[in-house]
């Protein structure tokens, strides 16, 4: 929290007055101390330290040349009955929260796309969205090997609207290679036991895709397979 103020006087000035609260939460989830600094002018003029086991408040103060009924000095009952309490619930439902968000695990929907371009070559896409954490592995196979790096477009992690993410993607080829070349698409995400491998298959399928040209479009059927396989 900052504030200025003007002082009044033979000529005007501004100050710059800031206040920090925090509490803690100890290791065995028992509420902790709790602190409230002041500063004036980037510097701490009074800090409150409350014990909440003993239920008592220390202060070191540091006053400026001013008036001292600027600051407020609450008194332990106040930290015990309503600051403290108060600090200790919003840290527990943080805590919590950030706990979810931190655990939550979300499986990847995977598709591997082909669109036919105007040339007749074939834009070959593999689109991997809705997952989270947002890092995730996701490989163009041509023949079981992957594509180089420099013949792929694409690959940006990019956010959806629901706290999820996506990427994609793509390799231009010719319709003869389509025909000489086996390609498929894998992926490796935390929510997943094994990786995901996507064969190009039959059927239609037009959604999670945005593009100029529909037509010749096809996606695939996704099977986990295990991570290491046995022989």
């Amino acid at each position: 929290m900052a504030a200025g103020v003007k002082i009044a006087g033979n000529r005007s000035k501004y100050i710059e007055m800031n206040g920090l609260a925090g509490c803690e939460l100890l290791e065995d989830g028992k509420p902790g101390p709790m602190f409230n600094k002041d500063a004036y002018n980037g510097e701490d003029v009074e800090v409150e330290y409350y014990d909440a086991i003993q239920d008592s408040l220390h202060t070191d103060r540091k006053l400026p040349d001013m008036n001292s009924f600027m600051w407020n000095h609450f008194s332990p009952t106040r930290y015990g009955l309503i600051y403290h309490p108060n600090c200790i619930k919003f840290l527990k439902e943080r805590l919590e929260k950030e706990k979810k968000r931190v655990l939550k695990k979300v499986k990847p929907r995977v598709r591997l796309l082909r669109q036919t371009l105007e040339d007749s070559s074939v834009r070959l896409t593999c689109l991997a969205t809705g997952f989270y954490p947002r890092h995730i592995n996701l490989t163009l196979l041509r023949d079981g090997q992957p594509v180089p790096d420099h013949q792929i477009t694409g690959g940006e992690l990019l956010p959806n609207g629901d706290e999820t993410y996506q990427m994609r993607k793509s390799l231009e080829v010719s319709t003869e290679e389509l025909q000489q070349h086996h390609y498929t698409c894998t992926a490796q995400h935390l929510s997943l036991d094994n990786k995901l491998d996507i064969d190009l298959g039959g059927g239609s399928h037009l959604s999670d895709y945005s593009t100029t040209s529909t037509e010749d479009m096809q996606t695939t059927t996704a099977k986990e397979v295990p991570k290491n396989p046995k022989t």
